[in-house]
């Protein structure tokens, strides 16, 4: 499944995280770190030792979920034929 609308929210998903963690280690007051917490969520819970596998699979999640609803009306389309 290829699509440029998931690739693009995937991009949008992981930039957004780098942004959150960079402002976190620049800045070192309490809850900096909060937003890079919250992007993670709720794998993070899971993994609480390992925030890139927790943002690699939400990053995996929003690709196949916009992947499939892109898809979604030409699908439609064939099964009414």
């Amino acid at each position: 499944m290829y699509s440029r609308l998931a690739i693009s929210g995937a991009a949008i998903y992981l930039s957004a995280f780098a942004c959150a963690a960079f402002y976190a280690y620049l800045d070192h007051r309490m809850f900096s770190g909060v937003f890079a917490v919250l992007l993670a969520l709720p794998w993070i819970d899971y993994f609480p030792s390992q925030m890139p596998a927790a943002v690699a699979l939400n990053a995996l999640i929003i690709y196949v979920v916009l992947a499939a609803l892109s898809h979604l009306p030409a699908w439609l389309r064939q099964s009414r034929r």
